[in-house]
């Protein structure tokens, strides 16, 4: 062999040298182990996914034992899964630098199946799927931004129906059909398709308004609501108030009893303005009054069922329907056993009056089921309890009188205290949760007589309920 060079046998040697090494580092890096134990509800057989570096699953044994073996040096995430059992933790992370990981451990709970669905169509976001068991809720959800959801915790096997809902929207079907089978496991509903029941309505007119009287009259030249208004033709409101930022619309043929709008501060006794509203219903109203004395108005419609009463706690419910397009019409809510069927006449499906004076827990939620040609739906309208004027009454002599009330049995509720001379609004509070209400509007004139009313303007349970006005009155009479 000459200096300088390496001989063959020498050389596949050293080949053979670090082959071997290099073989032999690659065992000792695939020797690592991570193994842990299931314990609780379920632990025989479930089983135990290992992903990152490295995908793989094995089960449990009959202890909840598990182990991986011949894992490579990385990073890993541990996650045990059966159906109906939630885990704690739901994973681990874990990282095999050259030595075994021990002491994975997880703790299963019987959480229940569960069912999983989509809503298609423009009204998939949002929607509340409520699960019953025959007549027994189980549980509810809601759809995400993709229309799907998951109704978990079901713990029996047995029939169950889901049925969607979400205001301004009917569903097919109304609800499953036939009923949905848990034969523990978990399982898929199918998808549910929404369509819009109303399209948005739009009204044009003008309109005359007598400050001195408080009253305003509209003659609508075109409509194309679905519900019962407006109608092309005129419509006369009495006792109206307009201060800067609200109109009261007592009596209004959409509102029995109250409409309320309101708009960004201008001039008292002026109707010009852009004003919105929304009814008990949901309904979204804006009706822009131009100072040349035309009108118009544009609404969103998600109803056509109202329920509405007086302070002597007699309710009146109907759901309109001027093209007489329904089938039938049924309604469930307070003051009513089981359920009460509508009648039809005149345009518009309606109950006989119905006494709530016994019950004591408002808001007063009714839900009125629709049949139609092809589908079924439901729309709810609700109102608030009303607040009893406590303070002032009869003759004053400051003239910053603090109003008070008796405030009503639903929690939550807001208030506005409104005073009148005659016909006209002279001062309107800020809303408030409170029972009292400070004034602080234009001077009293003395020997006069005043009145005031107290609404309540809603709940977080009856977002969009309001009641009738309850009035009280006071005379200014200062001291000499």
């Amino acid at each position: 062999m000459g200096i300088g060079r390496i001989s063959t046998p020498v050389l596949l040697s050293f080949l053979i040298i670090m082959f071997m090494t290099v073989m032999g580092c690659g065992k000792m890096e695939a020797s690592s182990v991570i193994s842990g134990t299931l314990t609780g509800d379920a632990y025989k057989n479930v089983t135990i996914r290992m992903t990152g570096d490295s995908t793989t699953s094995i089960t449990t044994d009959a202890n909840g034992k598990f182990s991986f073996s011949n894992v490579e040096n990385g990073h890993y995430t541990i996650t045990p899964s059966v159906d109906g059992y939630s885990f704690a933790p739901e994973s681990q992370t874990v990282t095999v630098s050259g030595a075994s990981v021990t002491g994975i451990d997880f703790v299963s709970t019987w959480s229940g199946y569960s069912i999983s669905g989509t809503v298609t169509g423009p009204g998939k976001e949002g929607v509340t799927l409520t699960l019953k068991k025959g007549d027994a809720l189980i549980g509810s959800t809601t759809t995400d931004a993709d229309g799907k959801y998951t109704i978990t915790n079901i713990t029996l096997n047995g029939d169950y129906t889901i049925t969607p809902k979400l205001a301004g929207y009917k569903f097919t079907p109304y609800v499953t059909t036939p009923p949905i089978t848990i034969n523990s496991a978990s399982t898929t509903a199918p998808n549910f398709v929404s369509e819009t029941i109303y399209a948005a309505g739009t009204a044009q007119g003008t309109y005359t308004w007598n400050s001195m009287t408080g009253v305003l009259e509209i003659t609508w030249s075109a409509a194309d609501f679905p519900c019962n208004w407006p109608k092309a033709g005129l419509e006369s409101v009495s006792h109206v108030t307009i201060s800067k930022t609200t109109m009261t619309w007592p009596g209004a043929i959409q509102w029995p009893g109250l409409m309320i709008w309101t708009r960004t501060s201008a001039a008292a006794n002026d109707p010009a303005g852009v004003w919105t509203t929304t009814d008990q219903s949901g309904n979204t109203y804006t009706a822009t009054i131009s100072t040349s004395g035309s009108i118009s108005l544009t609404g969103n419609m998600i109803a056509c069922a109202y329920a509405w009463s007086s302070s002597d706690y007699k309710v009146s419910l109907s759901y309109q329907d001027p093209a007489h397009a329904e089938t039938s019409v049924s309604v469930k809510g307070s003051g009513i056993l089981t359920s009460l069927d509508l009648t039809y006449g005149a345009g518009e499906w309606t109950t006989p009056i119905i006494d709530i004076s016994a019950e004591h827990t408002p808001p007063y939620v009714y839900t009125f089921t629709i049949v139609g040609s092809a589908t079924i739906w439901e729309e709810t309208s609700c109102f608030v309890d009303w607040a009893a004027p406590s303070q002032p009454a009869g003759s004053i002599s400051t003239a910053t009188p603090t109003f008070s009330w008796i405030k009503n049995s639903d929690a939550g509720a807001s208030y506005v205290v409104q005073v009148l001379y005659g016909s006209t609004l002279i001062w309107e509070s800020a809303s408030t949760t409170s029972t009292t209400a400070l004034y602080n509007g234009p001077a009293l004139i003395a020997g006069h007589t005043y009145d005031y009313y107290v609404q309540v303007r809603g709940t977080s349970a009856c977002p969009h309920g309001k009641s009738i006005s309850v009035a009280g009155s006071f005379a200014y009479n200062p001291s000499p």
